[in-house]
């Protein structure tokens, strides 16, 4: 009876364990989706308490038509006068922490969106070219009126509406050390094959994001070419002018950043790991599961020890009766 019941507790306690592993390894292998829609909220409302979660904004919440920070004529149009003044201060501040150009042209750009429509996904570019050094290498001797300026989307296409002659230098200005070149405004329309679904506004910036290449014919009639950086001063004025553009992985990491700090100072509450259920129920059911099986283990063991004690004892009891007897014999 001793090993019947061994044997039956043994399958008992392997078939549990068995379901019970099959259980942790499917919690190892897959992600459980209580714990991510937790991880889910607790980054989010880190986020929101900093401020940071408008950088995940969707193409529908950003602006239609004109940005809100640009004057508009009394028929809705752009009042091009005061853009024109609101993007050159912008550009120009934007562009005065720079020692030098970054390419030989000794160029830079400013590259702005003073309207956007994200239902029919048309919007209107303005784009500047300064001078900010003297050109070198293959663009030395090279007039600026001569250089041409190209413009390349990843998702979009851009018509040329105008192309404004530069202003007179004006002594008012918020870096004198900066030459506008030339203004050119532009007409584009995003791909329809990229407006399937929802953007972010990170998405939507891409998309919109120019590649500029610069060209030029140089005193030996050879045509040379060079890029230039539109993130030197991109989007300071117009749309997307007012926003916090972040990616995920910058998101988590400020997140980490915030509260690695406040544990250094003190205002966050140090948690040891490992003294907390954070897998709920999923946590509580397994743990509870394995003390049952642990609990029953050791009750059987034991009830199964008294029982053969019990069993020795009378054993020897008939043991010494016999003796008695033969004893007496």
């Amino acid at each position: 009876m001793y090993w019947q019941t061994l044997v039956a507790s043994s399958l008992l306690a392997t078939g549990v364990q068995a379901g019970i592993g099959s259980l942790i390894l499917d919690g190892m292998t897959r992600n459980s989706p209580s714990v991510e829609r937790r991880m889910e909220e607790i980054a989010k409302a880190s986020l929101r308490s900093r401020g940071y979660l408008e950088a995940r904004q969707t193409i529908q919440e950003a602006t239609t038509g004109p940005a809100s920070n640009v004057l508009l004529n009394q028929d809705g149009t752009i009042n091009m006068t005061a853009w024109d003044q609101q993007a050159n201060d912008a550009c120009s501040i934007a562009l005065s922490h720079l020692p030098e150009a970054s390419n030989p042209s000794g160029t830079c750009v400013c590259y702005n969106l003073p309207a956007l429509d994200n239902v029919t996904g048309t919007f209107e570019a303005d784009l500047r070219l300064y001078q900010l050094s003297a050109p070198s290498g293959q663009f030395s001797g090279i007039p600026p009126q001569n250089i041409q300026v190209g413009l390349s989307y990843k998702g979009a296409s851009v018509v040329v509406s105008a192309a404004v002659a530069p202003r007179q230098d004006d002594p008012s200005s918020v870096n004198a050390n900066l030459k506008l070149l030339q203004t050119y405004l532009f007409v584009g329309q995003i791909d329809r094959t990229q407006m399937t679904g929802p953007l972010t506004m990170a998405q939507l910036e891409a998309l919109v994001m120019p590649v500029v290449t610069l060209t030029a014919v140089n005193t030996l009639g050879q045509t040379v070419s060079t890029n230039v950086s539109s993130n030197e001063a991109a989007f300071v004025a117009g749309v997307f002018s007012q926003s916090i553009i972040m990616s995920d992985f910058n998101q988590a990491l400020l997140a980490v950043q915030e509260e690695l700090a406040g544990l250094r100072n003190g205002t966050v509450a140090f948690v040891l790991p490992g003294v907390q259920i954070m897998v709920f129920p999923i946590g509580l059911v397994i743990t509870s599961v394995w003390l049952a099986i642990g609990v029953a283990a050791y009750g059987m063991g034991t009830i199964q020890r008294i029982a053969f004690r019990e069993q020795y004892q009378r054993a020897v009891q008939r043991e010494s009766k016999r003796a008695v007897a033969y004893g007496r014999i």
